[in-house]
């Protein structure tokens, strides 16, 4: 049964031509959340056919849909798509929610053409004709990978928390990707190994230093995806050309010090994919396009969700810049990733996909800035900004060339009780005024994400800085001030 089910193909096409179901997430309970996404990542694996109703960037994304050609048709429950696409479905993989089973069902979903059905489930997917093909109850994770390591698609790794059964789970099934919640560093590194060379990894791990450190040093890159939805439909969903809107270079003065603010965190693919463009504590801030801010965003949404980096890109003003999030591909550190040219390699067409041009890379606070080279070697980049570890600044500026294309490490960093609003305006008036001799006229001011939510968020305190600052200040986006310091210091 078990080989039947991991050869047979899906053949029958999907009812309707361009028909979205939709059902609202959140009215879900997590049996249900679950077995909706496996359903909507197995029969959505060439075009999507089911949508769960979020808020924020995919709200709009629908809506475009709508206005597109779509149909967008409100399902009555999941029950009711489970009988829509049953033709589609081998069987039934039943799990327990809260165990490990519920990360091997997910697993298990794609190669088996399955959906995961919980315990409290499996008398009602009996009534709607489902059978069971494989009992994942029966088998730890570590076990699922090594009896049937070959049937998991390479290139793409899942790491999702047993305790998040709503999200990422459809993206999982849609490539047949390995599913794991571990704890276990070197079982991490040999899955993410097994199904490299240079693997995704989405999801999220128990510890952001010590998960990403494990998934670089097996040569893989991290994807903050763990509280996706829909990424599986978004990722079929391809609007065509994508390119950030061009900037103007900015004047070149002397007697000035040039400063520009670059927002954390643009590598995070769930924030993107969800709150980022309608918060106005971040894109959606009645603040934004008033003062030169740059953006990170992740180069990866040009490949996973094109329509949202579409969005994100159709509503920026002038004083808007866009570089890529912290890691290329994905978030890794370079210092111990054994093959960085070949990561760099792997990072090129999301770089020509997106349009970004500048890199951001994060390293662990034992590298160095020359371990960026391999990246300025692509022609898609024009420079490489970076930040260590903790804290993003510790290079105080540092700036290193290559084949004539800078590394410029960040002077400062805005973030509550680390480095206030007082404190950096002060910092910054204390920096030289001669662009054209001292490269420490120039400075790059990352601002944490996460920071001065009781005053309306980083934009806010952003806003309040630049009215500090004295009257020769020049604030500048991140693409203008590179490009000054590569005409006024070009080398160094």
């Amino acid at each position: 049964m078990i080989a039947l089910a991991l050869t047979l193909g899906v053949l029958l096409s999907v009812p309707g031509d361009k028909v979205l179901y939709t059902l609202d997430r959140d009215a879900l309970s997590p049996a249900d959340q679950v077995l909706a996404q496996t359903l909507q990542g197995l029969v959505g694996k060439e075009e999507p056919h089911i949508w769960l109703k979020t808020n924020g960037v995919e709200a709009a994304v629908l809506d475009g849909l709508r206005k597109d050609g779509w149909e967008i048709r409100p399902a009555k429950d999941v029950w009711s798509l489970v009988d829509t696409f049953k033709s589609e479905v081998n069987g039934m993989i039943p799990y327990k929610l809260g165990t490990q089973s519920l990360n091997v069902a997910t697993g298990f979903c794609g190669p088996m053409h399955s959906i995961a059905v919980d315990e409290s489930q499996m008398k009602t997917a009996a009534e709607h004709g489902l059978k069971s093909i494989l009992d994942a109850r029966s088998f730890t994770e570590k076990q699922a990978f090594e009896s049937f390591r070959l049937q998991y698609a390479s290139g793409i790794v899942v790491e999702q928390s047993i305790d998040k059964p709503g999200a990422l789970r459809d993206f999982a099934v849609a490539h047949d990707a390995f599913v794991m919640d571990t704890r276990d560093s070197d079982f991490r590194k040999k899955v993410i190994e097994a199904y490299g060379p240079n693997a995704l990894v989405f999801g999220w791990g128990p510890d952001e230093y010590s998960w990403i450190s494990d998934v670089s040093a097996a040569g893989g890159t991290g994807v903050a995806a763990d509280w996706c939805v829909n990424l599986s439909a978004l990722e079929k969903l391809k609007p065509g050309h994508l390119r950030p809107p061009a900037w103007k270079p900015a004047k070149n003065e002397d007697h000035v010090r040039y400063v520009a603010f670059v927002l954390s965190d643009g590598d995070n693919v769930q924030w993107l994919t969800g709150g980022f463009a309608t918060d106005p504590k971040f894109y959606g801030s009645s603040l934004r396009g008033l003062f030169p801010f740059t953006w990170e965003v992740s180069p990866l949404l040009a490949t996973y969700a094109p329509r949202v980096l579409r969005q994100i890109y159709g509503a920026a003003r002038p004083n808007d810049d866009f570089v890529t999030g912290a890691g290329l591909p994905g978030y890794m550190y370079p210092h111990v990733e054994p093959d960085r040219p070949a990561l760099a390699k792997q990072s090129d067409p999301f770089l020509k996909d997106s349009g970004l041009r500048i890199a951001s890379i994060l390293n662990q606070n034992d590298g160095n800035l020359e371990e960026t080279f391999p990246w300025l070697d692509l022609g898609s980049v024009d420079a490489v900004i970076y930040k260590d570890y903790s804290p993003y600044n510790r290079r105080k500026g540092e700036v290193a060339w290559h084949n004539g294309k800078p590394v410029v490490a960040y002077r400062f960093v805005l973030w509550e009780n680390l480095l206030g609003i007082d404190d950096l305006a002060d910092q910054i008036a204390k920096m030289p005024t001669e662009p054209l001799a001292k490269s420490a006229s120039y400075a790059l001011i990352n601002v944490h994400a996460w920071s001065y939510g009781s005053i309306g968020g980083p934009i806010e305190a952003v806003r309040r800085v630049i009215s500090k600052l004295p009257a020769d200040t020049r604030v500048v986006t991140a693409s203008q001030l590179i490009d000054l310091l590569k005409k006024n210091h070009p080398s160094g």
